[in-house]
């Protein structure tokens, strides 16, 4: 399987900002649930067991962990720093001028009808995770796998309780010059706070995006979960199209699952993460990449563009850009 997401690979992930939001449905106007599909329904997924073991390079250990924490939720009470997570207009209108390219050289050529759908599903089996909406697929016509919570649904879905300071406003997380998470010296800094070295901030992401596996299949069955919708992941500016499709949820545990597709080789491969609880942060896995690691925050996975940053290892990294995909009405 190629690993998605390296630079000059081929394999860039890119998802196609929708053209306008319309009006979004919350989780509360889901369509009726119909019976969850019987657990044989899995038969021809093979298991993808190694994105929840973590990689021999994240040696972090728990006071890392938690000393990194702490300076990251420093950046929420500084009264110096007040604001931080919500990036000026400038800096949106940069990746909103990023989507829009993607949008007007990338959507029109391409059938979004053709994906994830009931058809599209029963050809493009793969190793899946342990924790994947592949259980609940079946229970919501194809069109709700597109849509996307109102932010103030996202915060009252988990079944875990959060820090008020830092749920008390969404966080946007915008990487690069002129961005809220910046590289400097081998240093991060969030919100104008040093939380980390380039390389503990690494290892925190893939130590985030590992999930241990479900007990059993009706332990993956049972979870819950709500749409964070399908998108293009663009690799840079100039990246207008892409060649992969994303689609996302997320349960109530804060269990972050996916699906990439390569549209250039109908290759699919799982995502699986989670989110932070304390600081808003998204990490996920992808496919069976042993060094790959994608992070955004979760206000981000709600918005028209979503700035991510990928971690290759400890080593370097990479801005990319999610673009929002509308729903075709053909779609069935």
């Amino acid at each position: 399987m190629d690993r998605p997401l390296r630079p000059g690979g081929g394999t860039a992930v890119t998802l196609p900002a929708r053209p306008g939001a319309g009006d979004r449905p919350t989780v509360g106007n889901r369509p009726g649930v119909v019976d969850r599909p019987n657990l044989g329904d899995r038969s021809r997924w093979s298991n993808n067991t190694v994105i929840s073991q973590r990689p021999q390079w994240v040696n972090i250990d728990r006071s890392v962990n938690v000393s990194i924490h702490n300076r990251w939720n420093t950046a929420f009470v500084n009264p110096r720093q007040r604001g931080w997570w919500s990036p000026p207009p400038a800096r949106i209108g940069f990746w909103n001028g990023w989507g829009n390219g993607v949008r007007r050289g990338w959507v029109p050529s391409h059938r979004r009808n053709i994906w994830f759908t009931s058809v599209w599903w029963s050809r493009h089996p793969f190793p899946v995770g342990g924790w994947h909406f592949h259980f609940w697929r079946h229970s919501f016509p194809a069109r709700y796998w597109w849509t996307v919570p109102a932010w103030g649904r996202v915060t009252t879905w988990f079944t875990w309780t959060a820090p008020a300071p830092v749920w008390s406003q969404p966080v946007y997380y915008d990487y690069g010059d002129g961005g809220n998470v910046i590289y400097q010296n081998n240093n991060v800094f969030i919100g104008g706070e040093q939380v980390a070295t380039a390389e503990e901030f690494a290892m925190s992401a893939m130590d985030l995006a590992t999930v241990p596996p479900p007990r059993s299949d009706e332990q993956a069955a049972a979870a819950e979960w709500m749409p964070l919708g399908t998108f293009a992941v663009s690799t840079h500016e100039k990246d207008v199209e892409p060649s992969h499709v994303i689609q996302l949820a997320v349960s109530k545990e804060g269990i972050v699952s996916g699906t990439l597709h390569n549209i250039d080789t109908d290759q699919c491969q799982t995502v699986q993460g989670q989110v932070d609880k304390d600081t808003q942060r998204v990490a996920f896995r992808l496919g069976e990449s042993d060094d790959i690691v994608a992070e955004t925050g979760l206000y981000n996975l709600t918005q028209e563009e979503a700035p991510v940053l990928i971690h290759f290892g400890a080593d370097r990294t990479e801005n990319y850009l999610l673009v929002r995909l509308e729903y075709a009405e053909d779609e069935t």
